[in-house]
Parts: C-alpha cells; sequence; structure tokens
C-alpha cells in the first residue's frame, strides 16, 4: 500500500510539470504610431507639416531619401493571434500636404484644403500609382 502511494504521487509530481508548461501566456505586442480614423478625417489637402503632426503625432519614419513621405504604423498583436498592421503615408509637396494613402479612408472633405503652387524645386513630384 504505501509503494503504490509513493508510486502515485511520483508520478503526479513528474507529470505536472509537463501539463503547466504547455501553457505559454504571450503578452499583448502594441508598437508605434496609434492612429484612429476619427483624427484622419482631420487631415484636408494644404494642411502643413506642422499642422499634421499636431494632429496625427510625429509620424514613425520620414523617408531619408525623399523627405516629402511620411509613415505612420501601428502593430498590435493580442496573444498568439495574427497581428494586426495598418499604415497610413501621407505625401507633401513642398510644405503642404498632397495626398495620403494607406489602409484608412481618405475623408470625403480631404479635398476641400487648399494647396499652394508647387515651387521650381518640386517639380518633379509625382503621386506614386496605386
Amino acid at each position: 500500500m504505501q509503494i503504490k502511494k509513493i508510486i502515485s504521487i511520483a508520478l503526479l509530481a513528474s507529470t505536472l510539470p509537463l501539463l503547466t508548461t504547455s501553457c505559454a501566456y504571450r503578452a499583448p505586442l502594441t508598437q508605434g504610431n496609434y492612429v484612429e480614423q476619427d483624427l484622419v478625417n482631420k487631415l484636408t489637402r494644404g494642411m502643413t507639416r506642422e499642422q499634421v503632426r499636431f494632429v496625427l503625432g510625429t509620424p514613425m519614419l520620414i523617408d531619408p531619401y525623399d523627405n516629402s513621405r511620411w509613415y505612420y504604423v501601428h502593430f498590435n498583436r493580442e496573444g498568439w493571434n495574427d497581428p494586426e498592421i495598418k499604415n497610413l503615408v501621407l505625401l507633401f509637396a513642398g510644405d503642404n500636404l498632397a495626398d495620403m494613402s494607406g489602409d484608412y479612408i481618405k475623408p470625403t472633405s480631404f479635398d476641400a484644403g487648399t494647396i499652394s503652387a508647387p515651387s521650381s524645386q518640386d517639380s518633379d513630384f509625382n503621386l506614386p500609382e496605386e
């Protein structure tokens, strides 16, 4: 009787760690710029860089070879689920906002703003085709 009790305790003690180590917790991971559609709706063509930065905050990346593009990237992963990645790319002509693209809906009021005429240094500025 004593041996059966010792064997059952040893068996329980050896299997319990194996069962509990297979249940791993993965902490949520959030990185980048959290941008909501409400903030994107405040953007209009012709806004200055300072105005855009006031509305959306500092961009995640400004292209070092072409500073007319600002990238806002948001990465969110909950547990073991696939990550959700949202991008917003803003294009500037000179100092004014010219266009936007990405995973957010362009507001209907975006074209209500006015954009100044491009200077001679911006004559080769072309919007990318999607």
